[in-house]
């Protein structure tokens, strides 16, 4: 998958950057060459950031480079957050949809395109039984991570204020926390499932793909994603 490092910088980045440029630089060209780093660089007009492209099988392939970036223990990037990219056209896309398998639901999307043989698949009605985009439910999906010391603390305020918070919004179906160990740093999910994008609105607000964070939260959690992913659920098996 691909994954996009945001940097949002302070106002001394252009005047301190050029002490901290080649250590960010050799660690940059590194990483390019073990094949982690797609493209990276600053933003211009105005220099108010940087945006690096990272290919991996998870975002901790991008965290991993931040959180040792001189750039970023020099303090001169204030804040920087992770976004999984779904790429879908291109020659590096990591899920090529081509325009006649998106016309077909029963390709998965999730293969290489197969070479043009000069004929196609006829196309194939969806089921009656088949949801419409409508009467879909929503995944909402938010992680974090923390040291291993602070893990605990979120789980708290998550299990005791967060879900009993959600439990009374009209549209929640449920709540799931998961938790991985990575080293010394433990990775947090939390997964959402609502009736509607409307029942999320009613949680989230007007722009529902932004992160509902509690401060107190935010003092426990080493970073966490400042925007959400949103999935329809197709199939559910218990």
């Amino acid at each position: 998958m691909h994954y996009l490092l945001f940097y949002e910088v302070g106002n001394d980045y252009v005047a301190r950057r050029a002490e901290f440029r080649n250590a960010h630089l050799q660690k940059a060209w590194a990483a390019a060459g073990r094949g982690e780093l797609v493209l990276g660089g600053a933003l211009a007009n105005p220099l108010d950031g940087a945006l690096l492209l990272f290919k991996g099988t998870s975002s901790e392939v991008a965290e991993k480079f931040a959180r040792a970036d001189p750039y970023v223990t020099s303090g001169i990037v204030k804040r920087w957050y992770v976004r999984e990219w779904t790429t879908v056209a291109g020659e590096d896309a990591t899920t090529p949809v081509t325009p006649d398998s998106a016309r077909s639901p029963g390709k998965p999307q999730c293969e290489p395109a197969k070479a043009d043989t000069g004929s196609r698949p006829s196309s194939k009605r969806a089921s009656a039984s088949e949801p419409s985009r409508e009467q879909l439910p929503i995944l909402r999906m938010w992680k974090a991570r923390s040291t291993a010391e602070n893990a605990g603390a979120y789980v708290q305020h998550a299990t005791r204020e967060v879900f009993p918070r959600l439990r009374s919004i009209a549209g929640h179906r449920g709540s799931y926390l998961l938790r991985r160990v990575a080293g010394d740093a433990t990775e947090l999910v939390v997964m959402t499932v609502w009736d509607s994008m409307d029942a999320v609105r009613t949680f989230a607000g007007a722009q529902p793909d932004q992160a509902v964070v509690d401060p107190e939260v935010r003092a426990v959690l080493s970073s966490c994603d400042e925007l959400v992913t949103h999935f329809e659920v197709i199939l559910g098996i218990q």
